[in-house]
C-alpha cells in the first residue's frame, strides 16, 4: 500500500510538472511527457542564446550557444544519462540571465515554474564616440568596469553605479574590450571604438 501511495505522489508530482512553463520574455521549459527525461527549451525574438546545465555544487556540466533560425530558438535536452538530483539550467541573452531548477527523480523530470534567479544585465550602448555602461537596476548595484584596447592596454578601471559614460574620440583604439563585474558575474563584449 506505502509503495502505491509513493507511486501515485510521485506520478501527481510529475504530470503537475510535466505542463511547467518557465514565465517571462518568451523563454519556456518544457517537460516532453512519455519520452523519457527530456526537457525542450525554446525562446523568442533573440539572436543567440547561451544555455548552460551546472550541478548543485555549479559544476558546468554542459554549455552551448544557440543561435536564432527564423526568431526562434528550440532544443531538446536528453537527461536520461543524468543522476537522480537537482540541477540548474541557465539562459544567457543579450539583456538577462535566467536560472531554472531541474530535479531528475524516479525515472523522471521535474522543472520548477518560475526562474530561481533572474539578472538583467548591465547595458552596453556606442554612440557618436561615446560608450556608455547603464545598470538596469536604477544604480543599486555597482558594477566594476574595465576597458582595454585591442593590445591590452588598460583604458579605464573603476566601480559605477547607475549610467557612466567615456568618450572615446580621444583614443587610437580600433577595438575596445568592456569587462562588467557584477552581482557575481562577469560580462565580457568587445565593441568597435569608432
Amino acid at each position: 500500500m506505502k509503495k502505491v501511495m509513493k507511486l501515485s505522489l510521485a506520478i501527481t508530482v510529475l504530470f503537475v510538472s510535466l505542463n511547467a512553463m518557465a514565465s517571462g520574455s518568451g523563454l519556456s521549459l518544457r517537460v516532453r511527457t512519455g519520452v523519457g527525461k527530456l526537457v525542450n527549451f525554446s525562446i523568442d525574438d533573440e539572436k543567440s542564446v547561451m544555455v548552460s546545465i551546472t550541478s548543485k555544487d555549479k559544476e558546468i556540466i554542459f554549455s552551448e550557444t544557440l543561435k536564432s533560425k527564423n526568431g526562434k530558438i528550440n532544443r531538446t535536452y536528453d537527461l536520461a544519462s543524468f543522476p537522480d538530483g537537482t540541477y540548474f539550467l541557465e539562459a544567457e541573452t543579450g539583456a538577462k540571465v535566467s536560472k531554472y531548477e531541474v530535479t531528475v527523480a524516479n525515472g523522471g523530470v521535474i522543472v520548477a515554474e518560475k526562474a530561481v534567479a533572474e539578472l538583467s544585465k548591465p547595458v552596453l550602448e556606442k554612440r557618436d564616440g561615446l560608450v556608455m555602461v547603464s545598470v538596469p537596476d536604477n544604480g543599486k548595484t555597482p558594477v566594476a568596469i574595465r576597458m582595454y584596447d585591442e593590445n591590452n592596454v588598460e583604458l579605464y578601471k573603476g566601480t559605477v553605479k547607475g549610467t557612466k559614460k567615456f568618450d572615446m574620440n580621444n583614443t587610437a583604439a580600433k577595438k575596445i574590450t568592456v569587462i562588467l563585474e557584477y552581482s557575481d558575474r562577469t560580462f565580457v563584449e568587445t565593441i568597435a571604438a569608432r
